[in-house]
């Protein structure tokens, strides 16, 4: 692979909440191997000059699915190439918007991995849960009441995005198997939704204690972690008893509960975007008014968490939980919708840095640093100061680069 002598760079560096002026980067093969102000002597490199623009690690969202053809994840029926080619267009313009890893939070697998490894398709790095564990009218059982098995006859959730799993044995089994698939991690659902609650009666939690201990041992026996889509308070409380890692949504915790994720060095991730896109396409989805309701409602109590959050030192990551290559254009909308609540540094530090921690891939995503991989982009503007700037790829965004590959270059 050929280097790269960035020139004249103003960066973003971890741990700064101003952008530090006149920096020099060079890239070797995947990764950076210096970051100085200093002069650099690289014969072979490619220089590009920076003109002070902006350099930035890539972003990395959290909370992906990139196996959706809409809204809807009961998607069981669908051709596997019309899944496929929607998995394609997510993951491409997820990278041109400058995401250069996402952690893909149930239907993916090793097949679509494959294909970004091999370079058939282009996308972000993905750290992939393959098939999410659901117990039997759970969060992603999204069967109805006439819906028993699947055309094959099989108990399924008709959706390609889990598993249904009861008992600790089953549990076990179902980890085991996506582990051994190559998920880099555990999804696990862990109480009900707010657009797609089971038929008979939402729930405000799922899974027993025993099985999410023991989702917990299989992914800790592989050297990962459990990931838990949970939005009660109780489901929390049950989450980390349990020793999940990262709490997807948690929007109804207490204060009390929230500021125990810090305690227990655990992460929250906050998906405001995908409820906002819900409530906007409501009337085309043909949402009821009731849920629509629910969905204003969550947003409203995730913001409060959010706050809680802040004030306890819980580790916030970044994620959007859209589904569809439609809803995939409001990737970048997470920033405009965590304006209002925090900091730009901070956000921009949720976006880089702290998920790359949660992803456990700490100084090798998220920094701009000797030893990380090239993940880089250039744009127009100061995010650490308005994050507006991240909301307009197309006029803002003038470099991607992913592991030393350049996909995106308007600065020569």
């Amino acid at each position: 692979m050929p280097s790269f002598l960035f020139q004249n760079a103003n960066v973003v560096l971890d741990g700064c909440t101003e952008l530090q002026q006149s920096f020099n980067i060079l890239v070797t093969d995947d990764r950076i191997v210096a970051v100085t102000r200093g002069p650099i002597d690289s014969e072979d490199a490619t220089v590009i000059d920076v003109a002070g623009k902006t350099l930035m690690p890539g972003l990395i969202d959290a909370h992906a699915h990139i196996t959706g053809l809409s809204l809807s994840p009961k998607n069981l029926a669908c051709p596997a190439a019309d899944l496929a080619l929607a998995a394609t267009a997510y993951l491409r313009d997820s990278l041109m918007a400058g995401f250069t890893t996402i952690r893909e939070a149930g239907g993916a697998d090793y097949t679509i991995a494959r294909l970004l490894n091999n370079g058939t398709i282009i996308g972000p790095r993905m750290f992939y849960s393959g098939k999410a564990l659901t117990q039997t009218g759970g969060g992603a059982d999204f069967r109805t009441p006439l819906e028993a098995t699947d055309p094959c006859g099989h108990a399924s959730p008709f959706s390609v995005m889990s598993v249904i799993a009861d008992g600790v044995d089953k549990v076990r089994e179902a980890a085991r198997e996506e582990l051994r698939k190559g998920a880099s991690q555990l999804k696990m659902f862990v109480s009900g939704g707010v657009v797609f609650p089971a038929e008979g009666h939402p729930t405000r939690y799922e899974f027993s204690e025993a099985e999410l201990v023991a989702a917990v041992e299989e992914a800790d026996a592989r050297g990962t972690y459990v990931m838990a889509h949970v939005y009660t308070d109780i489901g929390v409380q049950r989450c980390l008893k349990a020793g999940i890692r990262s709490i997807e949504h948690g929007n109804f915790m207490s204060e009390e509960t929230t500021a125990r994720i810090a305690e227990r060095d655990a992460f929250l991730d906050p998906t405001f975007i995908s409820l906002v896109q819900r409530v906007e396409t409501a009337d085309e989805t043909r949402l009821s008014r009731v849920i629509v309701d629910n969905l204003q409602r969550t947003i409203d109590k995730g913001k409060q968490v959010y706050a809680w959050a802040q004030r306890h030192g819980v580790a916030i990551a970044f994620g959007t939980d859209l589904w569809g290559p439609e809803a995939q254009h409001s990737q970048l909308r997470e920033f405009e919708m965590r304006i209002e609540l925090d900091t730009a540094a901070n956000v921009i530090r949720s976006a880089t840095a702290i998920n790359a921690e949660l992803l456990m891939q700490k100084d090798q995503l998220g920094t701009i640093s000797p030893g990380a991989y090239a993940d880089i982009l250039v744009v127009d503007g100061d995010p650490l100061t308005d994050l507006r700037v991240m909301l307009q790829p197309e006029k803002n965004l003038r470099l991607v680069m992913k592991g030393g590959t350049i996909y995106k270059n308007e600065l020569v």
